[in-house]
């Protein structure tokens, strides 16, 4: 090759990958942050799992917005030295949760996978804030390509183009930006309360048919039924131990529903556990323990469920205590962090 075509050639190469990174750099930016309180801060739950170093985590939680709101990794990292993190989403699907599973697991190799079986009772459509939320900031890879092409999302060709490149959907909001769009474009810190969405805001539950049985035939669908499949036999392909719980949720659970997924749980030989049949033991209360009338559990809520978690993961499923190794010493940091923030949370309450 002559040299003054060599020349062009790396002229002509230089040019595509200063297109492809202004082309990156303009997409993280129009991306919406998800930063926000009322977004549940998802941004920083996603890709804060991504900053957790690799294979560091032994326990992962998985669900809808119950769990960010319903545990508390700090607290058990305090009481039990157990490593975990609340990798969850807004409106989680089955589905959703399969996924995600199959993208942790690219990053993590977890003793034990804890699942959230709220949302084993809802075959409806999550809404399309909910699945950015995910998608969005999930690393471009052969699981994302395989999530947003599955038939299960019924997402059109043009939504799955915007899933790969951002600017498509998003192109519009040049004229919405605000700071925390370029600031936050290019930042990806890890989230020092390993997936919680901290609040102290209490508002009481106060109806009265809490638990009670119910009429509405709910049952685990077809689409739920074969995604829980999926992620169990995922769970027993790379030897990973599967629990299935429910946290206390008055808006959303009943004794039917309890019933339902304790069968569930029988025929794939698994343990379920219902916190809201242990409102007793853990010390729970419906007037101090929920922020939002009895949907979403605040962090004190939060706090009594783990501590009374932990000794379950610690007791049944051996979880180690890594207190006292020096490559997690970072997580004694987060818990300051965690603590002072809870405390200057409540200070402004």
């Amino acid at each position: 090759m002559k040299r003054s075509n060599l020349i062009n050639l790396i002229k002509v190469i230089c040019f595509l990958l200063i297109g492809i990174l202004l082309f990156l750099a303009i997409s993280n930016i129009v991306i919406p942050k998800w930063v926000t309180p009322a977004d549940n801060r998802m941004s920083y739950i996603m890709q804060g799992f991504y900053k957790e170093p690799k294979n560091s985590l032994d326990v992962i939680f998985m669900g809808n917005s119950d769990v960010y709101r319903g545990i508390s990794p700090i607290t058990l990292w305090d009481e039990y030295g157990i490593a975990s993190y609340n990798y969850v989403s807004s409106g989680q699907r089955m589905w959703t949760a399969y996924y995600m599973l199959v993208e942790s697991l690219k990053y993590q190799k977890p003793e034990l996978i804890v699942l959230n079986m709220d949302s084993a009772f809802n075959e409806t459509q999550s809404s399309e804030s909910n699945y950015r939320k995910v998608f969005d900031n999930m690393k471009l890879s052969k699981n994302k390509i395989d999530a947003i092409t599955d038939p299960v999302f019924k997402n059109k060709k043009s939504e799955i183009f915007s899933y790969i490149f951002p600017i498509y959907r998003f192109h519009s909001r040049w004229s919405e930006l605000e700071t925390k769009d370029f600031t936050k474009a290019f930042k990806r810190t890890k989230f020092d309360y390993k997936g919680l969405d901290l609040t102290v805001d209490v508002k009481p539950y106060t109806a009265n048919n809490y638990m009670q049985k119910d009429t509405s035939q709910k049952q685990i669908g077809e689409k739920c039924d074969k995604y829980l499949n999926k992620i169990i036999n995922l769970c027993k392909e790379n030897n990973i131990k599967l629990l299935l719980i429910e946290l206390p949720s008055a808006d959303s659970w009943s004794q039917d529903l309890s019933n339902k997924t304790a069968e569930f749980a029988k025929q794939h030989e698994l343990e379920f556990i219902d916190f809201n049949l242990l409102i007793n033991e853990i010390g729970f209360s419906w007037q101090t323990d929920t922020a939002d009338g009895g949907d979403h559990l605040n962090v004190y809520g939060a706090e009594k469920v783990s501590h009374y978690l932990g000794k379950i993961l610690k007791e049944n499923y051996q979880i180690k205590d890594r207190r006292e190794e020096q490559s997690y010493a970072s997580w004694h940091e987060s818990s300051k962090v965690y603590h002072k923030d809870k405390k200057k949370l409540e200070k402004q309450d």
